[in-house]
Protein backbone atom coordinates (compact mmCIF):
# COMPACT_ATOMS: atom_id res chain seq x y z
CA UNK A 1 0.00 0.00 0.00
CA UNK A 2 3.01 2.27 0.39
CA UNK A 3 4.17 1.84 -3.22
CA UNK A 4 3.55 4.73 -5.63
CA UNK A 5 4.27 5.78 -9.18
CA UNK A 6 6.33 3.52 -11.42
CA UNK A 7 6.95 0.98 -8.67
CA UNK A 8 3.23 0.50 -8.04
CA UNK A 9 2.50 0.31 -11.77
CA UNK A 10 5.09 -2.46 -12.22
CA UNK A 11 3.94 -4.26 -9.09
CA UNK A 12 0.32 -4.38 -10.34
CA UNK A 13 1.06 -4.95 -14.05
CA UNK A 14 -0.92 -8.11 -14.97
CA UNK A 15 1.66 -8.96 -17.66
CA UNK A 16 4.64 -8.72 -15.29
CA UNK A 17 6.40 -12.01 -14.57
CA UNK A 18 5.44 -12.15 -10.89
CA UNK A 19 1.73 -11.75 -11.60
CA UNK A 20 1.88 -14.20 -14.49
CA UNK A 21 3.68 -16.71 -12.26
CA UNK A 22 1.14 -16.30 -9.47
CA UNK A 23 -1.83 -16.68 -11.82
CA UNK A 24 -0.51 -19.47 -14.07
CA UNK A 25 1.68 -21.46 -11.71
CA UNK A 26 1.04 -20.85 -8.01
CA UNK A 27 -2.76 -20.75 -8.32
CA UNK A 28 -2.81 -23.92 -10.44
CA UNK A 29 -0.91 -26.06 -7.92
CA UNK A 30 -3.39 -28.50 -6.37
CA UNK A 31 -2.58 -29.05 -2.71
CA UNK A 32 -4.69 -32.24 -2.63
CA UNK A 33 -2.06 -33.88 -4.86
CA UNK A 34 0.28 -33.93 -1.85
CA UNK A 35 -2.24 -35.18 0.72
CA UNK A 36 -0.74 -38.73 0.64
CA UNK A 37 2.42 -37.33 2.24
CA UNK A 38 0.45 -36.73 5.41
CA UNK A 39 -2.28 -39.39 5.28
CA UNK A 40 0.04 -42.35 4.65
CA UNK A 41 2.74 -41.38 7.14
CA UNK A 42 3.31 -40.21 10.68
CA UNK A 43 4.20 -36.77 9.41
CA UNK A 44 1.86 -34.07 10.65
CA UNK A 45 0.14 -31.57 8.42
CA UNK A 46 2.53 -29.02 6.92
CA UNK A 47 2.66 -25.77 8.88
CA UNK A 48 3.06 -23.83 5.63
CA UNK A 49 1.13 -23.57 2.38
CA UNK A 50 1.95 -26.58 0.19
CA UNK A 51 1.13 -24.46 -2.82
CA UNK A 52 3.81 -21.97 -1.81
CA UNK A 53 6.38 -24.69 -1.04
CA UNK A 54 5.98 -26.20 -4.50
CA UNK A 55 6.05 -22.76 -6.14
CA UNK A 56 9.32 -22.03 -4.33
CA UNK A 57 10.81 -25.27 -5.72
CA UNK A 58 9.75 -24.34 -9.25
CA UNK A 59 11.04 -20.78 -8.98
CA UNK A 60 14.35 -21.92 -7.46
CA UNK A 61 15.09 -24.30 -10.34
CA UNK A 62 13.85 -21.89 -13.00
CA UNK A 63 16.13 -19.12 -11.78
CA UNK A 64 19.08 -21.38 -10.87
CA UNK A 65 19.19 -20.09 -7.31
CA UNK A 66 20.75 -21.82 -4.33
CA UNK A 67 18.47 -22.57 -1.38
CA UNK A 68 19.98 -19.67 0.54
CA UNK A 69 19.47 -17.23 -2.36
CA UNK A 70 15.91 -18.43 -2.88
CA UNK A 71 14.85 -17.96 0.71
CA UNK A 72 16.50 -14.57 0.92
CA UNK A 73 14.29 -13.57 -2.02
CA UNK A 74 11.24 -15.15 -0.36
CA UNK A 75 11.85 -13.03 2.74
CA UNK A 76 12.81 -9.71 1.15
CA UNK A 77 11.94 -9.55 -2.58
CA UNK A 78 8.46 -8.04 -3.02
CA UNK A 79 8.03 -9.46 -6.55
CA UNK A 80 8.97 -12.98 -5.48
CA UNK A 81 6.62 -12.71 -2.50
CA UNK A 82 3.74 -11.62 -4.72
CA UNK A 83 4.49 -14.48 -7.14
CA UNK A 84 3.98 -16.80 -4.17
CA UNK A 85 0.77 -15.10 -3.02
CA UNK A 86 2.37 -13.25 -0.10
CA UNK A 87 0.61 -9.94 -0.72
CA UNK A 88 1.39 -8.22 2.59
CA UNK A 89 4.80 -7.61 4.10
CA UNK A 90 3.49 -9.19 7.30
CA UNK A 91 2.43 -12.46 5.59
CA UNK A 92 4.47 -15.35 6.98
CA UNK A 93 6.62 -17.17 4.44
CA UNK A 94 7.50 -20.90 4.69
CA UNK A 95 10.65 -21.65 6.66
CA UNK A 96 13.71 -23.36 5.21
CA UNK A 97 13.28 -26.30 7.63
CA UNK A 98 9.70 -26.85 6.48
CA UNK A 99 10.88 -26.69 2.86
CA UNK A 100 13.58 -29.34 3.44
CA UNK A 101 11.17 -31.61 5.30
CA UNK A 102 8.65 -31.34 2.46
CA UNK A 103 11.24 -32.16 -0.20
CA UNK A 104 12.56 -35.12 1.74
CA UNK A 105 9.07 -36.54 2.22
CA UNK A 106 8.38 -36.28 -1.54
CA UNK A 107 11.52 -38.33 -2.24
CA UNK A 108 10.70 -40.91 0.45
CA UNK A 109 7.14 -41.25 -0.85
CA UNK A 110 8.40 -41.94 -4.38
CA UNK A 111 10.89 -44.51 -3.08
CA UNK A 112 8.11 -46.26 -1.16
CA UNK A 113 5.35 -46.12 -3.79
CA UNK A 114 7.01 -45.36 -7.14
CA UNK A 115 4.73 -42.31 -7.53
CA UNK A 116 6.27 -38.94 -8.36
CA UNK A 117 3.90 -36.32 -6.92
CA UNK A 118 5.80 -33.45 -8.55
CA UNK A 119 5.16 -35.03 -11.94
CA UNK A 120 1.43 -35.14 -11.13
CA UNK A 121 1.62 -31.50 -10.08
CA UNK A 122 3.40 -30.63 -13.35
CA UNK A 123 0.54 -32.20 -15.31
CA UNK A 124 -2.11 -30.25 -13.40
CA UNK A 125 -0.33 -26.92 -13.84
CA UNK A 126 0.36 -27.48 -17.54
CA UNK A 127 -3.21 -28.65 -18.25
CA UNK A 128 -4.51 -25.40 -16.78
CA UNK A 129 -2.00 -23.38 -18.83
CA UNK A 130 -3.02 -25.22 -22.01
CA UNK A 131 -6.61 -24.10 -21.42
CA UNK A 132 -5.64 -20.53 -20.50
CA UNK A 133 -3.42 -20.04 -23.55
CA UNK A 134 -5.52 -22.02 -26.02
CA UNK A 135 -2.77 -24.58 -26.69
CA UNK A 136 -4.18 -27.44 -28.75
CA UNK A 137 -1.01 -29.53 -28.94
CA UNK A 138 -1.78 -30.85 -32.43
CA UNK A 139 1.85 -30.27 -33.40
CA UNK A 140 4.71 -31.26 -31.08
CA UNK A 141 8.47 -31.54 -31.24
CA UNK A 142 10.96 -33.29 -29.01
CA UNK A 143 14.66 -33.65 -28.33
CA UNK A 144 16.90 -35.37 -25.79
CA UNK A 145 20.10 -34.47 -24.00
CA UNK A 146 22.66 -36.52 -22.11
CA UNK A 147 23.34 -35.17 -18.62
CA UNK A 148 26.20 -36.50 -16.55
CA UNK A 149 25.57 -37.48 -12.96
CA UNK A 150 27.63 -35.63 -10.36
CA UNK A 151 29.74 -38.70 -9.61
CA UNK A 152 33.46 -39.41 -9.69
CA UNK A 153 34.89 -41.58 -12.44
CA UNK A 154 35.71 -44.89 -10.78
CA UNK A 155 38.14 -47.58 -11.79
CA UNK A 156 36.95 -51.15 -11.52
CA UNK A 157 38.71 -51.79 -8.22
CA UNK A 158 37.55 -48.52 -6.70
CA UNK A 159 33.94 -49.20 -7.72
CA UNK A 160 33.90 -52.68 -6.17
CA UNK A 161 35.75 -51.69 -2.98
CA UNK A 162 33.71 -48.49 -2.44
CA UNK A 163 30.46 -50.41 -2.85
CA UNK A 164 31.64 -52.96 -0.28
CA UNK A 165 32.65 -50.18 2.13
CA UNK A 166 29.29 -48.45 1.74
CA UNK A 167 27.44 -51.71 2.43
CA UNK A 168 29.61 -52.39 5.50
CA UNK A 169 28.47 -49.17 7.21
CA UNK A 170 25.07 -50.74 7.90
CA UNK A 171 25.48 -54.40 7.06
CA UNK A 172 28.66 -55.57 8.80
CA UNK A 173 26.83 -56.21 12.09
CA UNK A 174 25.01 -59.12 10.43
CA UNK A 175 28.26 -60.96 9.74
CA UNK A 176 29.80 -63.66 11.86
CA UNK A 177 33.21 -63.19 13.50
CA UNK A 178 35.12 -64.90 10.68
CA UNK A 179 33.62 -62.69 7.93
CA UNK A 180 34.06 -59.51 9.99
CA UNK A 181 37.72 -60.38 10.38
CA UNK A 182 38.13 -60.86 6.60
CA UNK A 183 36.29 -57.61 5.94
CA UNK A 184 38.20 -55.46 8.47
CA UNK A 185 41.36 -54.77 6.34
CA UNK A 186 39.24 -53.26 3.55
CA UNK A 187 37.10 -50.89 5.62
CA UNK A 188 39.57 -47.97 5.72
CA UNK A 189 41.46 -48.74 2.53
CA UNK A 190 41.85 -45.99 -0.08
CA UNK A 191 41.38 -47.69 -3.44
CA UNK A 192 43.17 -44.92 -5.34
CA UNK A 193 46.29 -45.23 -3.19
CA UNK A 194 46.23 -49.02 -3.51
CA UNK A 195 46.09 -48.78 -7.31
CA UNK A 196 48.85 -46.17 -7.37
CA UNK A 197 51.36 -48.35 -5.52
CA UNK A 198 50.32 -51.70 -7.00
CA UNK A 199 51.11 -53.42 -10.28
CA UNK A 200 48.33 -54.49 -12.63
CA UNK A 201 48.78 -58.11 -11.55
CA UNK A 202 48.56 -57.15 -7.87
CA UNK A 203 45.31 -55.22 -8.47
CA UNK A 204 43.89 -58.20 -10.37
CA UNK A 205 44.76 -60.46 -7.45
CA UNK A 206 43.05 -58.11 -4.99
CA UNK A 207 39.98 -57.99 -7.22
CA UNK A 208 39.69 -61.77 -7.01
CA UNK A 209 40.17 -61.76 -3.24
CA UNK A 210 37.56 -59.03 -2.73
CA UNK A 211 35.19 -60.85 -5.08
CA UNK A 212 35.45 -64.04 -3.04
CA UNK A 213 34.77 -62.05 0.14
CA UNK A 214 31.72 -60.32 -1.35
CA UNK A 215 30.30 -63.63 -2.55
CA UNK A 216 30.60 -65.12 0.95
CA UNK A 217 28.99 -62.00 2.44
CA UNK A 218 26.06 -62.16 0.01
CA UNK A 219 25.58 -65.85 0.69
CA UNK A 220 25.73 -65.38 4.48
CA UNK A 221 23.39 -62.37 4.59
CA UNK A 222 21.10 -63.63 1.81
CA UNK A 223 21.18 -60.15 0.27
CA UNK A 224 18.49 -59.60 -2.37
CA UNK A 225 18.83 -58.35 -5.92
CA UNK A 226 17.83 -54.84 -4.78
CA UNK A 227 21.17 -54.56 -2.95
CA UNK A 228 23.77 -52.46 -4.77
CA UNK A 229 26.47 -54.85 -3.52
CA UNK A 230 24.62 -57.81 -5.05
CA UNK A 231 24.21 -55.96 -8.34
CA UNK A 232 27.86 -54.87 -8.57
CA UNK A 233 29.12 -58.39 -7.78
CA UNK A 234 27.05 -60.11 -10.48
CA UNK A 235 27.86 -57.36 -13.02
CA UNK A 236 31.61 -57.63 -12.42
CA UNK A 237 32.07 -61.33 -11.61
CA UNK A 238 31.07 -64.79 -12.74
CA UNK A 239 30.93 -67.59 -10.20
CA UNK A 240 32.68 -70.56 -11.80
CA UNK A 241 33.44 -73.87 -10.08
CA UNK A 242 33.20 -72.42 -6.61
CA UNK A 243 35.29 -69.31 -7.40
CA UNK A 244 34.51 -65.68 -8.17
CA UNK A 245 36.05 -64.96 -11.56
CA UNK A 246 36.34 -61.44 -12.97
CA UNK A 247 34.37 -60.87 -16.14
CA UNK A 248 36.08 -59.59 -19.23
CA UNK A 249 35.51 -55.83 -19.49
CA UNK A 250 33.90 -56.26 -22.90
CA UNK A 251 31.14 -58.36 -21.29
CA UNK A 252 30.12 -55.66 -18.81
CA UNK A 253 26.97 -53.82 -19.86
CA UNK A 254 26.73 -50.05 -20.20
CA UNK A 255 23.79 -50.43 -17.79
CA UNK A 256 26.10 -51.58 -15.00
CA UNK A 257 26.68 -49.51 -11.85
CA UNK A 258 29.15 -46.71 -12.57
CA UNK A 259 29.37 -45.36 -9.02
CA UNK A 260 27.78 -46.69 -5.84
CA UNK A 261 26.55 -43.17 -4.96
CA UNK A 262 24.24 -43.16 -8.00
CA UNK A 263 23.48 -46.74 -9.05
CA UNK A 264 20.83 -45.60 -11.56
CA UNK A 265 23.39 -43.78 -13.73
CA UNK A 266 24.39 -45.65 -16.90
CA UNK A 267 27.29 -45.25 -19.34
CA UNK A 268 26.88 -44.10 -22.92
CA UNK A 269 29.02 -42.92 -25.82
CA UNK A 270 27.32 -40.54 -28.24
CA UNK A 271 29.63 -39.26 -30.94
CA UNK A 272 32.69 -37.98 -29.09
CA UNK A 273 30.71 -37.56 -25.86
CA UNK A 274 31.14 -40.02 -22.99
CA UNK A 275 28.55 -39.74 -20.23
CA UNK A 276 27.89 -41.56 -16.98
CA UNK A 277 24.43 -40.40 -16.09
CA UNK A 278 21.05 -39.92 -17.67
CA UNK A 279 19.17 -39.01 -20.82
CA UNK A 280 16.51 -36.30 -20.54
CA UNK A 281 13.78 -35.98 -23.15
CA UNK A 282 11.59 -32.88 -23.44
CA UNK A 283 8.46 -32.52 -25.56
CA UNK A 284 6.83 -29.20 -26.33
CA UNK A 285 3.87 -28.01 -28.35
CA UNK A 286 4.51 -26.36 -31.68
CA UNK A 287 1.11 -25.11 -32.80
CA UNK A 288 0.77 -22.50 -35.50
CA UNK A 289 -1.39 -19.44 -34.99
CA UNK A 290 0.51 -17.63 -32.26
CA UNK A 291 -0.21 -19.77 -29.20
CA UNK A 292 2.81 -20.20 -26.93
CA UNK A 293 4.81 -23.42 -26.75
CA UNK A 294 4.30 -25.47 -23.60
CA UNK A 295 6.54 -28.27 -22.38
CA UNK A 296 4.05 -31.11 -22.03
CA UNK A 297 6.35 -33.98 -21.07
CA UNK A 298 9.76 -34.53 -19.52
CA UNK A 299 11.24 -38.01 -19.19
CA UNK A 300 14.44 -38.98 -17.43
CA UNK A 301 15.99 -42.39 -18.08
CA UNK A 302 19.47 -43.87 -17.65
CA UNK A 303 21.92 -42.73 -20.34
CA UNK A 304 21.73 -46.09 -22.11
CA UNK A 305 18.09 -45.45 -23.09
CA UNK A 306 17.54 -45.04 -26.84
CA UNK A 307 15.84 -41.84 -28.04
CA UNK A 308 13.30 -43.84 -30.03
CA UNK A 309 11.93 -45.29 -26.78
CA UNK A 310 10.89 -41.83 -25.59
CA UNK A 311 8.55 -41.08 -28.48
CA UNK A 312 5.36 -43.04 -27.80
CA UNK A 313 5.18 -42.25 -24.05
CA UNK A 314 5.82 -38.58 -24.90
CA UNK A 315 2.96 -38.51 -27.42
CA UNK A 316 0.57 -40.11 -24.93
CA UNK A 317 1.63 -37.74 -22.14
CA UNK A 318 1.22 -34.71 -24.39
CA UNK A 319 -2.26 -35.87 -25.41
CA UNK A 320 -3.19 -36.22 -21.74
CA UNK A 321 -2.13 -32.60 -21.11
CA UNK A 322 -3.78 -30.95 -24.12
CA UNK A 323 -6.69 -33.32 -24.70
CA UNK A 324 -5.62 -33.79 -28.32
CA UNK A 325 -3.57 -36.52 -29.94
CA UNK A 326 -0.82 -34.78 -31.95
CA UNK A 327 -1.26 -34.71 -35.71
CA UNK A 328 2.33 -33.68 -36.41
CA UNK A 329 5.67 -34.60 -34.77
CA UNK A 330 9.10 -33.07 -35.44
CA UNK A 331 12.18 -34.89 -34.13
CA UNK A 332 15.65 -35.94 -35.22
CA UNK A 333 16.69 -39.21 -36.83
CA UNK A 334 17.38 -40.94 -33.50
CA UNK A 335 13.60 -41.22 -32.95
CA UNK A 336 13.10 -43.20 -36.13
CA UNK A 337 12.17 -46.87 -35.80
CA UNK A 338 9.79 -49.21 -37.54
CA UNK A 339 7.67 -49.40 -34.40
CA UNK A 340 7.42 -45.59 -34.17
CA UNK A 341 6.58 -45.27 -37.87
CA UNK A 342 3.81 -47.82 -37.47
CA UNK A 343 2.57 -46.02 -34.35
CA UNK A 344 2.44 -42.73 -36.26
CA UNK A 345 0.71 -44.33 -39.23
CA UNK A 346 -1.89 -46.07 -37.04
CA UNK A 347 -2.71 -42.79 -35.29
CA UNK A 348 -2.67 -40.67 -38.49
CA UNK A 349 0.33 -38.67 -37.28
CA UNK A 350 2.66 -36.92 -39.71
CA UNK A 351 6.05 -38.04 -38.35
CA UNK A 352 8.88 -35.78 -39.62
CA UNK A 353 12.52 -36.32 -38.70
CA UNK A 354 15.70 -34.64 -39.88
CA UNK A 355 17.18 -37.91 -41.11
CA UNK A 356 17.87 -41.55 -40.35
CA UNK A 357 20.58 -43.00 -38.18
CA UNK A 358 23.27 -45.06 -39.84
CA UNK A 359 25.45 -44.64 -42.92
CA UNK A 360 23.59 -44.29 -46.23
CA UNK A 361 23.81 -47.30 -48.51
CA UNK A 362 26.11 -47.42 -51.51
CA UNK A 363 23.07 -48.32 -53.60
CA UNK A 364 20.01 -46.34 -54.55
CA UNK A 365 16.97 -48.59 -54.16
CA UNK A 366 13.50 -48.04 -55.58
CA UNK A 367 10.55 -50.21 -56.52
CA UNK A 368 8.99 -50.12 -59.98
CA UNK A 369 5.90 -52.25 -59.55
CA UNK A 370 7.21 -55.67 -58.54
CA UNK A 371 10.74 -54.96 -59.74
CA UNK A 372 13.57 -53.62 -57.59
CA UNK A 373 15.72 -51.00 -59.32
CA UNK A 374 19.26 -51.00 -57.89
CA UNK A 375 21.64 -48.21 -58.90
CA UNK A 376 25.28 -47.97 -57.81
CA UNK A 377 25.59 -44.36 -56.61
CA UNK A 378 29.32 -44.20 -57.35
CA UNK A 379 29.03 -45.29 -61.01
CA UNK A 380 25.40 -44.60 -61.83
CA UNK A 381 25.08 -48.12 -63.27
CA UNK A 382 21.91 -50.14 -62.78
CA UNK A 383 22.40 -53.64 -61.38
CA UNK A 384 19.90 -56.43 -62.09
CA UNK A 385 18.16 -57.70 -58.92
CA UNK A 386 16.63 -61.17 -58.57
CA UNK A 387 13.94 -61.98 -55.99
CA UNK A 388 15.00 -64.82 -53.68
CA UNK A 389 12.24 -65.63 -51.16
CA UNK A 390 11.79 -62.46 -49.06
CA UNK A 391 15.04 -60.81 -50.24
CA UNK A 392 16.61 -59.48 -53.45
CA UNK A 393 19.99 -60.62 -54.73
CA UNK A 394 22.50 -58.68 -56.81
CA UNK A 395 25.92 -59.69 -58.19
CA UNK A 396 28.94 -57.85 -56.72
CA UNK A 397 32.60 -57.54 -57.66
CA UNK A 398 33.90 -57.90 -54.13
CA UNK A 399 34.96 -60.99 -52.18
CA UNK A 400 31.37 -62.08 -51.83
CA UNK A 401 29.79 -63.04 -55.14
CA UNK A 402 26.33 -61.90 -54.12
CA UNK A 403 24.78 -59.24 -51.93
CA UNK A 404 21.29 -59.64 -50.47
CA UNK A 405 18.96 -56.70 -49.97
CA UNK A 406 16.19 -56.92 -47.38
CA UNK A 407 12.77 -55.29 -47.35
CA UNK A 408 13.93 -53.19 -44.40
CA UNK A 409 16.77 -51.74 -46.52
CA UNK A 410 14.33 -50.93 -49.31
CA UNK A 411 12.01 -49.21 -46.82
CA UNK A 412 14.90 -47.21 -45.35
CA UNK A 413 15.95 -46.09 -48.83
CA UNK A 414 12.40 -44.95 -49.53
CA UNK A 415 12.28 -43.13 -46.22
CA UNK A 416 15.62 -41.39 -46.81
CA UNK A 417 14.35 -40.02 -50.12
CA UNK A 418 11.18 -38.80 -48.44
CA UNK A 419 13.15 -37.06 -45.69
CA UNK A 420 15.57 -35.48 -48.15
CA UNK A 421 12.63 -33.91 -49.98
CA UNK A 422 11.24 -32.20 -46.86
CA UNK A 423 11.63 -28.39 -47.10
CA UNK A 424 14.18 -26.79 -44.76
CA UNK A 425 11.45 -24.62 -43.24
CA UNK A 426 9.66 -27.76 -42.07
CA UNK A 427 12.84 -29.30 -40.65
CA UNK A 428 13.59 -26.07 -38.75
CA UNK A 429 10.36 -26.43 -36.77
CA UNK A 430 12.16 -28.52 -34.16
CA UNK A 431 14.94 -26.02 -33.48
CA UNK A 432 13.20 -24.36 -30.55
CA UNK A 433 13.04 -27.58 -28.59
CA UNK A 434 16.82 -27.78 -28.95
CA UNK A 435 16.94 -24.36 -27.27
CA UNK A 436 14.76 -25.71 -24.45
CA UNK A 437 17.12 -28.66 -24.01
CA UNK A 438 20.09 -26.27 -23.94
CA UNK A 439 18.48 -24.40 -21.06
CA UNK A 440 17.97 -27.66 -19.15
CA UNK A 441 21.59 -28.63 -19.78
CA UNK A 442 22.88 -25.14 -18.94
CA UNK A 443 20.92 -25.06 -15.69
CA UNK A 444 22.27 -28.49 -14.72
CA UNK A 445 25.91 -27.66 -15.42
CA UNK A 446 25.74 -24.33 -13.57
CA UNK A 447 24.52 -25.84 -10.29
Amino acid sequence: MLLTGRALKKYDDPKAWHNQFYENVTCNIKEETFVPLYVDSNMGRSNASIRQLVAIMIMKEGNRRSDEQMFEAVDFDLLVRKALGLMNISDKAPSLDTYYLFRRRIVEYEQETGKNLLNECFKDVTKAQAVTFNVEGKSIRMDSKLIGSNIAKYSRYRLILSTLQQWAKTGSERLNHKLRKRLAPYLDEDAQKTEYRSTIDEVQKRLKTVGALIYDILRHTKAGKDSTLYRVFYEQYDFVEGKAELRDKTEISAKSVQNHNDPDAHYREKGDQQVKGFSVNATETNDEGGSPSLITDVQVKPASAADKDFLQPAVEASAEITGNLPEHINADGAYQSEDNRNFAQDNLIDFVTTGLQGKPSRYDLSMDGDTLIVTDKSTGMKIPAIKVKDKWRITTEGKAKYRYITQEEIEKARLRKKLESIPKKELDRRNNVEAAMFQIKFSHTQQ
